[in-house]
């Protein structure tokens, strides 16, 4: 008899890690086939913007999902829950009462964490710090974390005996195959996520502006929607630099679209300083784009550095600035760091390879004790 799943999980829209490994989980063949599954929608917003703001739709959303939940753990005796949880903030607490009800009801409960953030939760108020001792205290209870460089941000509450490992993977895309790059023309740097600060975008734009002022010559192309940081702000920022000949902005793009951007780039930037696992990551690396990456997160775990690419520290133009002139002077030392990304991403980070590591760490823990 196949073991039976209740998924609580984030799926589309809107569009986001979470959201998109949450949708390749609950269409998953593997899965499907393998256990009795499920699904509750645990995705209260329909915009990237409206995340964490709260609304009476949200209110009504939030009662639905706790009578969705206690309803079918009354119908079925499920082998256990999963849970993709939020670390902090106003989510946070949502996903905290759907918990409370799976402890109630005396269940095992698989938490996955997509994001980080319960270190900095911990410390945001007095009442959180007993949230999470009682959110991680049950034995019934372990968790997925997407790197082993994130157990950090939970090692407080929980032991590492209960936490599984499980890095993302993406499906195959129209670019999968690598381009031949024309290595004479002027080398083109792709940033391509939401138009943040904390996504590193202004970081990119002080490197440029180093590169600028040793007459390096390059384009970079700024690619996702337009969130903290305004068209206009960026345009005034791009301006202030110098930087209108070597500097363009496009909105949000999705499928083939965004394909072709990273099939037409030859360096791939995502400067964050704030991540837990990028999947765009992934997508420059099945791209064959030489990768630089913050030490934010998983980063490490999806970037060897000196080798696929460059991991650096956070906040440091400088730094990020240095490396992409090594890249734009070296189209071969370009062409090298990205045919072994690809590598690696065909070796670790493919949807089978995912839904391998995914499908193992449920029937371990359906079977465990």
């Amino acid at each position: 008899m196949k073991p039976k799943i209740l998924f609580i999980l984030h799926l589309p829209p809107p569009v986001h890690g979470a959201a998109l490994v949450g949708s390749f989980v609950k269409s998953s063949h593997k899965v499907n086939n393998t256990f009795e599954c499920d699904y509750i929608n645990l995705s209260a917003s329909k915009s990237i913007d409206s995340i964490g703001k709260m609304g009476l739709k949200k209110v009504f959303f939030f009662l639905q999902l706790l009578l969705k939940t206690s309803k079918a753990l009354v119908k079925k005796e499920y082998d256990f829950c999963y849970v993709t949880i939020t670390s902090n903030g106003t989510a946070f607490y949502k996903d905290f009462f759907v918990v409370l009800i799976l402890k109630l009801f005396r269940k095992k409960i698989l938490l996955h964490f997509h994001n980080k953030g319960v270190e900095v939760g911990s410390k945001a108020n007095k009442i959180n710090p007993y949230l999470y001792k009682f959110l991680f205290g049950s034995r019934k209870l372990k968790i997925i974390l997407l790197s082993k460089y994130l157990y950090y941000d939970v090692k407080e509450y929980i032991d590492q005996k209960r936490v599984y490992y499980c890095a993302n993977g993406i499906p195959a895309a129209d670019n999968a195959i690598i381009p031949a790059r024309n290595s004479q023309k002027v080398a083109k740097i792709l940033f391509l996520s939401n138009m943040m600060v904390a996504k590193g975008v202004y970081v990119l734009l002080e490197a440029c502006h180093l590169l600028w002022k040793k007459n390096i010559q390059f384009e970079c192309h700024f690619v996702g929607d337009w969130l903290d940081i305004s068209e206009a702000s960026f345009h005034q920022k791009v301006n202030e630099l110098t930087l209108n000949d070597h500097v363009y902005a496009y909105g949000k793009k999705y499928g083939k679209e965004k394909d072709l951007f990273y099939m037409q780039s030859d360096i791939f930037v995502l400067p964050t300083l704030n991540e837990a696992f990028g999947l765009v990551l992934l997508e420059a690396m099945q791209s064959g784009l030489p990768v630089i990456t913050t030490d934010e997160g998983g980063g490490p775990e999806i970037v060897t550095h000196n080798e696929t690419g460059y991991i650096i520290p956070k906040n440091e133009p400088g730094d990020l600035a240095d490396k992409l002139e090594i890249l734009l002077r070296s189209p071969l030392l370009r062409k090298t760091m990205g045919q072994a990304g690809k590598e690696k991403f065909e070796e670790k980070f493919t949807l089978p390879r995912f839904e391998e590591r995914i499908t193992g760490i449920f029937n371990d823990f359906a079977g465990a004790a």
